[in-house]
């Protein structure tokens, strides 16, 4: 029986049958239940389990396939796998969201049927299994969530099939597959998270503080110096991030930060529109100037939005008040024009004179320091009329 003729009849008592649609003869996309494609993927890491290994066979020529067109679990990939286990169960529990297909290679040839409209089946036979070349975090989780809430088994996966392919291809593919594609900058991905409660803070921020109207930048990762806008949503998140959580927030980056009350949530959002409204009404001509001054950088915002961490926990409105005034007035003192006042808090100055600032992570702290604790030497430095 000829395995790339779209007219083969299939028998199905001759293996697993997915449905879905041949695209050429060594690629088809179709579906299959959780359950079913853990009867011919299994769980990669299981291939990493020396003594499950030398037990079986199947997992033994499955690693052999995965040491050429695969990377092993470890690191950031063996951490993710029960962060996207969360995902999909909550995915499954009615969250919005979605997983993208797993693209499952064989290098032997797979059977398919195909009728006149295009529609048709790809059979795997019952010994024949499967290394998933894209996706094969997903896979794992997906082993892991069904562990968790059985129910997930019963849901629906895309698939792509590779087929009939040399393993050489399968590298190249995994080659193409994760090194070509271009990730989206932080600010871009931000803007499209509407789950995460800071980065919705931050939304808040953009569009109800008279400053940040219409000038953030939810695209690039940092602004040009002839952009228009004053901060990137990044940024912005940063500085949201430190109010909530103190200059520790800093740890976060990008990474979604988990508060699981609703309330205090709604709350954060009331006090970020407040704190950086008065925050901008002294600071914002100093934000706007960047390229004389400092604080705009993603550094000093964080240390910005930590100022205002004292006001999250005063329910009372008067009290707060008085508790921002004097965050305020600390900020007020400030001297922000870049020069040698804030060499070694706020950045570098550079063999030849130039100031350039550095990171949230690693100069956050001395910038928090040095705006708000009158005993450290970088408070005192950068209030000197001096420094200007």
């Amino acid at each position: 029986m000829d395995e790339n003729n779209p007219n083969t009849r299939l028998n199905p008592t001759d293996g697993h049958m997915v449905v879905g649609v041949m695209i050429d003869d060594h690629y088809f996309i179709g579906r299959a239940r959780a359950a079913q494609l853990f009867q011919f993927a299994p769980d990669p890491r299981e291939t990493e389990k020396k003594r499950v290994v030398d037990a079986r066979k199947e997992l033994q020529d499955l690693l052999a396939i995965r040491q050429e067109v695969q990377r092993l679990f470890a690191g950031a990939k063996a951490a993710n796998v029960p962060r996207y286990a969360d995902y999909i169960t909550s995915v499954h529990k009615g969250q919005d969201g979605i997983t993208p297909p797993i693209i499952l290679y064989s290098e032997q040839p797979l059977k398919i049927q195909q009728d006149e409209t295009g529609a048709g089946w790809i059979q795997i036979p019952w010994d024949r299994r499967l290394v998933a070349i894209d996706g094969e975090t997903q896979l794992a989780a997906r082993f892991e969530a069904a562990n968790r809430l059985q129910e997930t088994r019963d849901a629906f996966v895309p698939l792509v099939f590779c087929h009939g392919r040399k393993q050489s291809w399968a590298r190249q593919a995994f080659h193409d597959l994760n090194v070509l594609a271009v990730k989206p900058n932080p600010s871009l991905s931000l803007s499209m998270d509407a789950r995460d409660p800071l980065t919705k803070v931050a939304c808040e921020v953009a569009e109800r503080v008279p400053f940040f109207i219409n000038r953030v930048n939810k695209v690039q990762r940092q602004l040009k110096s002839s952009d228009p806008k004053v901060v990137t949503l990044a940024a912005l998140r940063g500085a949201c991030v430190t109010l909530a959580e103190g200059i520790s927030g800093v740890k976060w980056g990008t990474r979604p930060v988990p508060i699981n009350d609703p309330q205090r949530a709604a709350a954060m959002e009331s006090i970020a529109v407040e704190w950086f409204t008065a925050a901008t009404q002294v600071l914002g001509s100093m934000i706007e100037d960047r390229e004389n001054n400092v604080t705009s950088a993603p550094a000093v915002l964080a240390a910005i939005g930590a100022m205002g961490h004292p006001l999250v926990d005063i329910a009372d409105e008067q009290e707060r008040r008085v508790r921002e005034e004097l965050q305020l007035e600390k900020l007020r003192s400030v001297v922000w024009t870049k020069g040698p006042a804030w060499d070694g808090i706020a950045g570098k100055i550079s063999l030849k004179g130039t100031f350039s600032a550095g990171g949230s992570k690693e100069n956050a702290y001395a910038v928090y320091g040095a705006l708000n604790d009158p005993l450290s030497d970088g408070y005192k430095t950068v209030r000197s009329r001096a420094a200007a």
